[in-house]
């Protein structure tokens, strides 16, 4: 019988402790390439000056909604690549050599700068250092209350509509020639020239119970969806005077605040703002592009991923 010892190897004590003081020697070695690299990391930032008011600064910038969608940014890859980064209703897709870094002086806003949380979110950052700035609405785009508009969720249309042979022949491309039937140039549905005297052009509009139009753009042009169906509730011939009137129901719901945009009857984009399911109204934001309004910022928190790229001191 074998003994329970033989065939086991005995262990060199001597072999333990070199392991031990390998591995203690490899550890060392670990944590000092650490501090050192934590130490330099440490100096390199300290060497780095902070970004002061006045300081000329390059750099780039995500521009974000508060549900994540981008409007804007300085990265091409950003403004190319719509499944990373969703784009708002306002993005607009420009020249691929306007994306670049973005050069600024901090803390300038209003008149000739930026607005004002972006002009003092990047104060005390370093070159290289990315930063989420988020701007509140007083410090964001401002509200024109001129270009807000509230409008009835069931709305009530005059039937009898009256332009200048001018404007008639500027809306609907055609002159307005008694018994004329054209398409409405807002509505969609069509209309019947009734009198043309004294330069003034009468016409009744003709829509189609129970019909859903599209006046503010088609939803489903995959280009550029826009607008929302309007169904035609009812006709009344005798309504406003005789005249006729049309009642219409808009087909949107608060879910579809900032995330519907159109064209409205003046030929000027507009996002939809807000929504009272209370008092049944909706509110439509126009932008003015002669002025480079955007609506769909205004009076919203707005977050901006900022990174430093460079900085020149302001002169003392």
């Amino acid at each position: 019988m074998e003994s329970s010892n033989e065939g086991q190897r005995v262990r060199d004590p001597t072999k333990i402790i070199q392991a031990v003081l390998i591995a203690a020697i490899i550890l060392s070695a670990a944590v000092v390439v650490y501090v050192v690299y934590s130490s330099s990391q440490e100096s390199e930032s300290e060497l780095t000056a902070q970004v002061a008011s006045g300081d000329s600064v390059t750099l780039n910038y995500i521009g974000r909604l508060p549900d994540g969608r981008v409007f804007d940014t300085s990265f091409l890859d950003v403004a190319t690549d719509d499944v990373v980064y969703p784009k708002s209703l306002s993005f607009t897709l420009r020249d691929n050599d306007s994306y670049e870094p973005f050069e600024t002086t901090a803390g300038n806003y209003g008149s000739g700068g930026t607005i004002k949380g972006f002009a003092l979110g990047m104060i005390g950052m370093r070159v290289n250092e990315t930063k989420i700035v988020e701007v509140i609405p007083e410090e964001g785009y401002q509200i024109y209350p001129s270009l807000l508009e509230t409008k009835d969720l069931v709305e009530q249309v005059d039937a009898t509509e009256s332009l200048t042979a001018a404007e008639f022949e500027n809306l609907f491309g055609v002159e307005g020639a008694l018994l004329l039937v054209v398409p409405h140039y807002f509505w969609g549905w069509d209309v019947q020239v009734t009198d043309n005297a004294s330069g003034i052009v009468t016409f009744k509009h003709m829509p189609t119970v129970g019909t859903r139009y599209y006046p503010y753009g088609n939803p489903q042009n995959p280009e550029n969806p826009q607008g929302w169906p309007v169904m035609v509730d009812a006709y009344d011939a005798a309504g406003f005077g005789g005249n006729g009137s049309i009642t219409i129901s808009h087909e949107i719901q608060a879910d579809d605040v900032y995330f519907i945009k159109g064209t409205d009857v003046d030929g000027m984009t507009f996002y939809l703002w807000g929504f009272d399911s209370t008092n049944s109204t909706f509110v439509i934001h126009k932008s003015d592009s002669s002025i480079g309004y955007n609506a769909e910022l205004a009076g919203r928190t707005l977050f901006f991923e900022i990174t430093i790229v460079s900085v020149e001191a302001a002169e003392s």
